[in-house]
Parts: structure tokens; C-alpha cells; sequence
């Protein structure tokens, strides 16, 4: 059958799978106990400030309030992403990842930064605004009587990640369509498709653009226990796509690239297709089996067809820092692993309702896929928790040296659960480089930005932001990415504070 046939029929089947009626919590007029709750929680909790509906649908400043000295060589702009509307009609969402996207863009120009942020106009968020309550169900969130008619776009809450390809701006989720943003006013453009017959179907939130300019991805279809794979010229046309069924399929987030192969680990969060309807979310129809190990599909760059199968221990993986392959076919990967998904069932739900929960302590690795069919896995670090891995960009796919996260660094002042610190990781001497937020400040996803003609992989800067829970604002910093222990270089706050985002991507004026 042709591929593009069969790619149609999946979607027809996954379609239809989800037209029928899922279980939940009602949706009634009464006083929303999970709202009321985090809204007392709040009042002693400052670090729930995070988690906060904010209170404009916009935000516009034109020069944030600036110290230090921005390099007039930095020009372009840090575009966020994250869950923003955690409420709808005064009903609370039930997990952090079901708020509907917002997308921030921080622009650096002439020495200033300037600040905008706008939702994501998704299909769902439309419907639901427009009745005044949910309609349907979330990752972690149940809907009474909810009805999925239109496929995973209509969970699709545009709240991950953002990518910049072929000149065009998106806003990514993980199992729907990517929307097309405007780089400038940041309006929603409308929901992008590869190809006609690929409208609607999963992409990743966690695309990866190699050193041509080709992107490359997959999508999960959980209903379908599918992967899709995609190749995507650098010129923004599809290039080669494949449907690979396997006999069981978790909520894989992140995957990894090479200069010959897909990479992508399967953690045993086992989905059940069949208690979906009663459990009325995904989360719940998730199903942690360590028995299972982590199975790792690699798939060849130029076929998708040819594949190969490798087994690592059972971890939890939300997100790689990078792969590569040495002379003799080794391949080799990093990222940040949790023991346990405790995170997706703790804090990321309990937050919602004011509480604390369990977070986990992801911690770096390098893994290894020998040619002979063996495999092993190696601990990196100190013992820090660390999460959001990066690396120079131009380093995607072959042999880096330095590794950028956000990290979580104990001590007697820490009064909230998450990160509080920023730093390198040399992969080579294994020791880091990092700086410690002052205790009333949330650290969040930091990137390598190149220096423009330089090469090396700390030849440029570390940019990102922080949450001030005392001052209640939100700060871009920016570092020296070769002394990061120094401190910031400069630091901007706006007049406000954001809800706290997931990924971003930086954009070179």
C-alpha cells in the first residue's frame, strides 16, 4: 500500500478512536475546590507565582528595566514557550502541561530588550473561552462528557516548545499540529501541516535541526501505538515520512539525532488505549513497567526502513542534550534521567492545587549502542539535580564537549522545589561551571547563544530567564557561557511576572 495511504487510514482510525465520550470530573457552576485551594496557597506559597493565570491576555514592554551591559554584537530574540491559561470559566486545569500556550518573545536590540507575550490561539482554546469552561480533557485533567471529534488537535494546547525552520515560527506540542506564529506581532497563523495528508497528526516538541539546515522529527499517536518519522529540508519541504508501528508506545517527548541515525528510547510508561474513555486523561491510562527496560529504536537518517533495536535500563527521560557516532559505528547520547516518572503523577499535578509533590532528581548520563548489538549507561556529575540540557547548536548531531542546564543546587535557604541555579557541564573533566540564583529566584531553561564568528562551545553566551518570587518579576540574564560563575553579564526585568515556561528557541537578528 502507499505510504501516504497508510498514513491516512491511521489518521481515520485514530480519529475515530477518540469520537467517543471520555469519563471525568464535572464541570459544573459550583466553586472549583482545585482553584480555591491553589488561590489559598498562593498567599503563603510565593513560589506558587508560577503556576499563576496571569493576569493579562497581553503583555507589551518596550524596554525592560536593565542592569549591566548587553554585547552590542547579541541582536535577535528569545522566543518561550509554556503552559499560561491554567484556568477556564474559574476552572483550574488538574496538571501544569494542560495550560494553554503562551509564547513570550524577548527582543535584544540597540542595547535594550523589549518584551511580548501573546497565547496561542489553538482551536481548543477558541472553543473553550468561547463556553466559558473546559471541554476537553487535558494530559492530566478529565472532562465530564468530553468529545473528541477533530483528532489530538483538540487537546492541543500549543504550550512546549518553539522552532524556528525555513523563516516560519512555531509553537510546538507534542501529539498535534505545530502553529505558525508571526515572528513580530506573535498572532497565531493557524495550524501547520508538512503535507496535506499529514494534517493533524503528532509532531514532536522536540524537533532537531542538524548542521545543513535539515529538521528532523517524529510524532506518537497513543492510540495507534504508532511513531511517525519525518525528514524536512532545510528549504521547509517534506522530504521523507514513515508510519512505524510497535506493539506498545509510552509519551516519548524527547528523541535523539546523529549523523546517520534517529535515536529514539522508549521509557516503560506503558499508555492503555483501552481504559482511556474511563480514566478521562492520559495520565491516568499511564502505567510505569520497569520490567520492560528502556527499548531504543535506532532508524537510519537516508531509509527509514532500515531499523535496529537496543536495550538500557529502565529510566524516565524527558530530554537529551545530544548524539553522536564514533569510526566504529558507536553511538553515544546524553541527557538527564529520572529513576522514576514521579514527577508527571507529583508535583506536576499536586502544584495545580497549591501542594507540594514529588519532582524526582534528574541526574546526567551518557549512554552507549555498541555495533555488536550491547549497551551501556554511565552517570555524569556530582549528584546535582539538573534538567533542560542544551548545547552549542551547531554542535547538533556530532561529538560536543560542553553541556548547558538548569539545575537544582540544596541548601538551608531553598524554600521552593525547583531550580535554582544555571551552569556547564565539561564532558571532558567532568566538573562544572554554574551560578546560584539568590534563593527567591526560579531558574528556567537557559541557551548556548554563538557568538557571531566565533566557534568554540563556551565562544558565546548563556541567555535566559528566572522568576523573582520576592520582587514578583521575571528577568532575562544573560552570562558569559565561558564564566558562568561570574555571574550575569546583564539582566533585564519587566514590570511583571510570567507564568513559568518550558523551552524556547533563540532567533538571530
Amino acid at each position: 500500500m502507499h505510504r501516504r495511504e497508510v498514513i491516512t487510514l491511521a489518521v481515520q482510525a485514530a480519529r475515530a478512536a477518540l469520537l467517543q465520550p471520555v469519563a471525568g470530573a464535572a464541570t459544573g457552576t459550583s466553586v472549583d475546590p482545585w482553584a480555591s485551594a491553589f488561590a489559598q496557597a498562593l498567599a503563603v506559597k510565593p513560589w506558587l507565582l508560577g503556576w499563576r493565570t496571569p493576569p493579562h491576555e497581553r503583555f507589551d514592554t518596550a524596554q525592560a528595566l536593565l542592569e549591566g551591559r548587553l554585547p552590542p554584537e547579541l541582536t535577535g530574540a528569545l522566543y518561550r514557550n509554556g503552559p499560561a491559561g491554567h484556568e477556564v470559566g474559574g476552572r483550574r486545569y488538574h496538571h501544569w502541561f494542560d495550560g494553554d500556550g503562551m509564547v513570550q518573545r524577548f527582543a535584544i536590540a540597540d542595547g535594550r530588550v523589549s518584551h511580548r507575550g501573546r497565547f496561542v490561539e489553538t482551536r481548543k482554546r477558541q472553543r473553550e473561552q468561547a463556553a466559558g469552561q473546559p471541554l476537553v480533557p487535558g494530559f492530566g485533567t478529565s472532562v465530564t462528557n468530553a468529545r473528541l471529534g477533530g483528532g489530538a488537535d483538540d487537546m492541543n494546547p500549543a504550550n512546549i516548545a518553539m522552532l524556528h525552520h525555513a523563516g516560519n515560527l512555531y509553537a510546538l506540542w507534542e501529539a498535534g499540529s505545530p502553529h505558525r506564529i508571526d515572528p513580530d506581532s506573535l498572532a497565531t497563523l493557524g495550524r501547520h501541516a508538512w503535507a496535506p495528508e499529514l494534517a493533524g497528526l503528532p509532531f514532536t516538541a522536540h524537533p532537531k535541526v542538524d548542521g545543513n539546515g535539515e529538521l528532523w522529527a517524529f510524532g506518537y499517536a497513543l492510540t495507534r501505538s504508532a511513531l511517525l518519522l519525518y525528514r524536512i529540508g532545510a528549504d521547509g519541504r517534506l522530504r521523507q515520512v514513515e508510519l512505524v508501528p510497535l506493539d506498545w508506545l509510552p509519551p516519548v517527548h524527547d528523541f535523539v539525532l546523529t549523523r546517520r541515525h534517529l535515536v529514539i528510547p522508549l521509557p516503560p510508561l506503558q499508555f492503555d488505549a483501552a481504559t482511556f474513555p474511563q480514566a478521562g486523561n492520559v495520565l491516568d491510562a499511564l502505567d510505569w513497567q520497569p520490567g520492560r527496560g528502556m527499548p531504543v529504536l535506532v532508524v537510519d537518517r537516508d531509509d527509514f526502513s532500515r531499523r535496529r533495536w537496543f536495550q538500557l535500563p529502565a529510566a524516565w527521560i524527558f530530554h537529551y542534550g545530544n548524539g553522536w557516532e564514533e569510526a566504529d559505528g558507536t553511538i553515544r547520547f546524553d541527557g538527564m534521567a529520572y529513576a522514576t516518572p514521579r514527577l508527571l503523577f507529583g508535583l506536576a499535578r499536586h502544584v495545580m492545587r497549591g501542594e507540594d509533590g514529588e519532582t524526582g532528581s534528574p541526574q546526567p548520563f551518557t549512554a552507549t549502542l555498541r555495533p555488536d548489538g550491547s549497551s551501556g549507561i554511565e552517570r555524569l556529575g556530582d549528584g546535582s539535580a539538573c534538567e533542560f540540557p542544551r548545547v552549542d547548536p551547531r554542535r547538533v548531531g556530532v561529538r560536543h564537549r560542553q553541556l548547558y542546564a538548569a539545575l537544582r543546587l540544596d541548601g538551608a535557604d531553598v524554600t521552593h522545589p525547583m531550580f535554582n541555579a544555571v551552569g556547564r557541564l565539561d564532558l571532558t573533566h567532568g566538573s562544572w561551571d554554574r551560578y546560584r540564583f539568590p534563593a527567591h529566584e526560579l531558574a528556567e531553561e537557559h541557551l548556548f547563544v554563538p557568538r557571531p564568528g566565533g566557534s568554540g562551545e563556551t565562544d558565546g553566551w548563556l541567555v535566559g530567564t528566572s522568576l523573582d518570587i520576592a520582587a514578583g518579576v521575571t528577568r532575562l540574564n544573560l552570562f558569559d557561557a565561558a564564566r558562568i560563575s561570574a555571574g550575569p553579564l546583564a539582566v533585564a526585568s519587566l514590570p511583571y511576572a510570567l507564568p513559568l515556561g518550558l523551552h524556547g528557541t533563540f532567533v538571530a537578528g
